[in-house]
């Protein structure tokens, strides 16, 4: 799907540790960057299989020095 509606390209986030975020892929999505499902219905409209990103934050472990 292509940017029509001109949103913004990058985004950056910081998410707390155990949160899961859906991230839009096919820029129709009414509160982008994050996913409302606006998908299912381009993939009925286009026969495409395509979804969000979902991201889990999880905690990184500390390294020895």
């Amino acid at each position: 799907m292509i940017n029509t509606q001109k949103l913004q390209r990058k985004h950056n986030e910081e998410i707390p540790v155990g949160t899961t975020v859906e991230y839009c892929r096919c820029w129709q999505s009414a509160t982008f960057p994050y996913c409302d499902g606006a998908h299912k219905k381009l993939n009925a409209e286009t026969g495409d299989n395509l979804g969000p990103v979902v991201v889990t934050a999880v905690a990184l472990e500390e390294q020895p020095r």
